[in-house]
């Protein structure tokens, strides 16, 4: 019998599970409820959103057989970038927000060149954009912050949504259009097929190069566009913004459904993924001292599903 990493509707199950779960456990008697609302449910997308939009762009790197450490420090250079031009430099936020993301466009580029160019394992290249970035965000913030709170009008609603929603309206929005490019086009097929035998790919006429260079800088802009919605919806810039983020959209894409193996992924399943890990802190921070055990919990995840995928690699062969 194989041993299968469970795919991207196994991870909506788990997701309802889940939820289920914390409602019964944070449940009162004769108390409104705490976690099962409208409001608590907003917050839980809201941050969710910026893992969510970020794990899309994994998802897709993992699935070509990549890895990228970088996310975290793209984002909080996206989020310093935005808040300079907007603060400093006085630029309008229609302006400033495209510079923020160009950011991402760069590194992403960046970290191709090194992977498909110079040929560096995509950790070690990933690991020295993520040193660049996050050096270039302390370096222009020079340990400062940058508060947008002050110029972004309170209850502003772009386009009529409030800018609290954005990170999840975002999130859905951008799953779908890149899940439908994963599963309806002939890159989404060939990103799959470097994933899963770069060397057959190749003889097959892919073109891996680009096929690489897609995933990277599709994954960098991802990236930015979660720090600028950080910086935007949160009201600030800073250096040390997303620290840690890397794990948990790694995780959140693995925990969708991506093989690390390379071959397998799952767009939709990387934001199910954020959208479990979302859940568990808003429910931890209800619980006494459950806030110290996310770290632990998280970890515990994630080795649990990479051990599943290894099993399941080897079964299949």
């Amino acid at each position: 019998m194989r041993l299968r990493l469970v795919p991207g509707w196994s991870a909506a199950a788990i997701l309802l599970l889940e939820f289920a779960l914390f409602t019964a456990l944070l449940a009162r008697p004769g108390q409104p409820q705490t976690f099962a609302n409208l409001d608590n449910v907003a917050l839980i997308l809201k941050y969710s959103g910026i893992y969510g939009i970020a794990a899309i762009g994994a998802a897709m790197i993992i699935g070509a057989g990549g890895i990228d450490l970088a996310p975290g420090a793209v984002i909080a250079l996206a989020s310093v970038i935005t808040g300079h031009l907007f603060t400093v430099e006085g630029w309008p936020l229609a302006a400033a927000i495209p510079a923020g993301l160009a950011t991402g466009f760069l590194s992403g580029a960046c970290a191709a060149a090194l992977v498909v160019l110079a040929r560096l394992p995509p950790f070690i290249a990933t690991l020295g954009v993520m040193g660049i970035a996050r050096g270039a965000a302390f370096l222009i913030t020079e340990g400062r912050f940058y508060d947008l709170s002050r110029w972004v009008a309170a209850g502003s609603a772009p386009l009529g949504v409030p800018l609290s929603a954005w990170p999840g309206l975002l999130m859905i929005v951008l799953a779908a259009v890149f899940q439908a490019v994963m599963t309806a086009t002939a890159l989404g097929r060939h990103v799959l097929a470097v994933g899963g035998n770069e060397t057959a790919a190749r003889f097959a006429g892919v073109r891996v190069g680009r096929v690489k260079t897609f995933v990277y800088v599709a994954g960098g802009a991802l990236a930015a566009l979660a720090g600028v919605v950080l910086a935007v919806v949160q009201g600030q810039g800073k250096a040390d913004l997303a620290s840690g983020y890397e794990l948990d959209i790694i995780a959140a894409a693995v925990v969708g459904g991506a093989s690390l193996s390379g071959g397998r992924t799952s767009v939709v399943g990387a934001v199910i993924g954020a959208l479990i890990f979302g859940v568990l802190r808003n429910a931890l921070t209800q619980i006494p001292g459950g806030t110290f055990a996310d770290r632990l919990i998280l970890g515990v995840a994630v080795l649990l599903v990479v051990v599943m995928d290894r099993l399941a690699t080897r079964e299949a062969r």
